[in-house]
């Protein structure tokens, strides 16, 4: 009778089991089984489970077990099955060479095309052992962010009574993003040979890879080098064209991408704009008032050419940098067009202010805050996490919060004031 109810509820839970819900019971410790053990019977000890990735790659970025007693640190992937491995082509993608823990809810054989080192555990059977568990009991809708460990983190502590500190760190490591961007543009200005046809295809180029977005950042740089602008503005009937064809030999990344948004409506979109004089009067750019930043916006925006949130964007990664370099720009602006927000920042926010801050207050309404959480995010917790103990951030607080209108930049972990470094570069 036991056998027969333990198959019933086997296979009630493979009717109603998802991929994102084995995700869950790896993520949260109150679900994860304590007596993990790889499919080679070696016990595994669950140090930090990883960064829940919503975007393409891995489940989760940044895990680190111990098997046997052997530190591991890496990715996660997740799937129902050990045979996904392989039907996902996850062997052959090179964005899961640092996999380190392939987490099935069901058994098989391991994929033989995992990365070295990396060990399969099957999760499931430790879950199915328990007749009281069900798949309905997880609130799927509160992961990853509602979810996070209860525990406050130091930075947490030393801010969450301090909003006035919060921001000032901010917008000193957001201006510090901008300056180390103002210092690669400033490096591509001081190549031979540029001269003002060599700043604006600069320009244009650094523009165009912020269209590619991360995954096609390089591959649309390439294509800017293949079109360059001169030859856009010579003939722009035939710009679109010209982009597609140099596309297909720019190495241009087409998978994991909505049609409306695709690497080819991009391209078309950029065709256009890069053949309307305001595009290119954004390189000559002189006032960075609120409004001003504000047209800039909608400049770039109009027509659906691209989102209010990747314009803004540009403006950050490209426009600003681009009149520091110059010496355009002689005081960092304190507020920028706030961007789309991404999973770092998100997740660097719930670890700063804690699960329950409000977003608004705490960063989205300010451009310059955002990019300030990437900044921490990347000097910071990439570095050291999960050995929060061991991360320098609280040190530079402390040292912010003695020197109030002093610049803190992760890069060199060193107060200086924003005159001094933005000589540097400009």
């Amino acid at each position: 009778m036991k056998k027969i109810v333990r198959r019933m509820f086997c296979r009630r839970l493979r009717e109603t089991l998802t991929e994102r819900h084995v995700q869950a019971v790896w993520y949260d410790r109150s679900l994860r089984p304590s007596n993990l053990v790889t499919r080679l019977g070696s016990p595994v000890r669950v140090v930090y489970p990883g960064d829940w990735n919503l975007g393409p790659g891995p489940d989760f970025r940044g895990a680190v077990i111990e098997v046997g007693g052997r530190r591991l640190a890496g990715d996660v992937e997740v799937h129902l099955s050990p045979s996904d491995w392989q039907a996902h082509g996850h062997g052959d993608d090179d964005a899961y060479r640092n996999v380190i823990a392939h987490v099935t809810w069901g058994c098989g054989p391991a994929p033989s095309s995992l990365p070295d080192g990396a060990v399969s555990i099957w999760i499931g059977r430790f879950m199915t052992a328990d007749v009281g568990f069900s798949p309905e009991q997880i609130d799927l809708g509160s992961y990853p962010f509602s979810r996070l460990p209860i525990e406050m983190r130091p930075c947490h502590m030393k801010l969450k009574d301090d909003p006035d500190l919060a921001d000032a760190a901010l917008l000193s490591a957001g201006a510090c993003r901008l300056l180390a961007k103002a210092a690669r543009i400033r490096r591509l200005l001081s190549a031979p040979g540029s001269g003002r046809a060599g700043r604006l295809q600069t320009f244009y180029s650094e523009v165009m890879g912020a269209l590619g977005y991360g995954v096609n950042a390089a591959a649309f740089r390439a294509v800017a080098a293949a079109v360059p602008l001169e030859a856009v503005r010579a003939e722009p009937g035939n710009a679109a064209a010209a982009y597609l064809v140099a596309a297909q030999f720019a190495g241009v990344e087409r998978r994991r991408t909505r049609p409306s948004n695709s690497p080819c409506v991009r391209l078309m979109s950029a065709a256009r704009l890069f053949t309307r004089p305001e595009t290119l009067a954004l390189a000559e750019a002189a006032d960075f008032s609120p409004a001003a930043l504000r047209e800039m916006a909608r400049s770039l925006s109009r027509d659906g050419l691209m989102g209010r949130g990747r314009a803004a964007a540009v403006i950050a990664n490209i426009v600003v940098p681009f009149a520091i370099a110059e010496g355009r720009l002689s005081e960092m602006p304190e507020w920028l067009p706030p961007e789309d927000v991404c999973e770092p920042m998100r997740l660097m926010a719930s670890r700063l202010f804690g699960r329950d801050h409000n977003p608004s207050r705490a960063y989205t309404s300010n451009g310059l805050k955002m990019q300030g959480l990437l900044q921490i995010y990347r000097d910071y917790c990439l570095q050291v996490h999960p050995d929060c103990l061991e991360c320098a951030f609280c040190e530079e607080l402390s040292e912010m919060d003695q020197n109030p209108g002093r610049l803190s930049c992760p890069e060199t972990h060193t107060l200086r004031p924003l005159e001094s470094v933005l000589s540097d570069v400009s």
